[in-house]
């Protein structure tokens, strides 16, 4: 909070690019309770306009990316890689809500050792959080998923969304997962 307060005084030339790494072992080390709040992230974009933020969250749990993921924050990029921690259908639509405007890149890593059961970000419901998200952030240029499950369906929809302007759309071929309505049509 005090960087982002510094970096907002306008004495300062404005950012450009903010690239934040979020990980597990800092945030179990040092509280929250510093991250900066909405407020310190409204001022810090008012002095600097063009602000883009790059976040790199490495096993960070996700009541903590809910805690760190403030409305304000000109999000352009972000990059979740996990070994323990997954990310939920929760978590993926807060940042399709909130940074819709903003939103370029969209990175999904989880680096599991049980290849046949990779986490499910819709949790059976009929929305795809990865779906809303192709639909909402309308500049989203890349998309790449691996280890998360992605429905053959789904994957076509957010191709069809997004169509040419998306440029990468790179999912693991053991992530993708068909129904079994799909699988007798095939």
């Amino acid at each position: 909070a005090e960087m982002a307060r510094v970096l907002a005084d306008s004495n300062h030339v404005p950012l450009h690019r903010l690239s934040l790494l979020v990980h597990s072992v800092s945030i179990m080390h040092k509280s929250l309770d510093n991250m900066p709040k909405d407020e310190n992230w409204q001022a810090l974009t008012r002095n600097s306009t063009n602000l883009r933020v790059y976040i790199m969250a490495f096993d960070v749990k996700n009541d903590d990316m809910l805690r760190i993921l403030k409305p304000s924050i000109p999000l352009e990029r972000i990059h979740f890689d996990s070994y323990v921690t997954c990310v939920s259908g929760a978590v993926v639509d807060l940042i399709s809500r909130q940074y819709d405007k903003f939103l370029t890149h969209f990175i999904l890593m989880n680096d599991v050792v049980d290849m046949s059961a990779f986490p499910d970000l819709s949790d059976n419901r009929n929305e795809d959080p990865l779906v809303l998200l192709a639909w909402r952030c309308t500049r989203l240029s890349l998309l790449a998923v691996h280890g998360y499950t992605v429905w053959a369906h789904n994957l076509i929809a957010i191709a069809r969304l997004r169509g040419s302007d998306l440029k990468v759309l790179e999912v693991t071929e053991e992530s993708i997962e068909f129904d079994q309505g799909e699988l007798a049509d095939q």
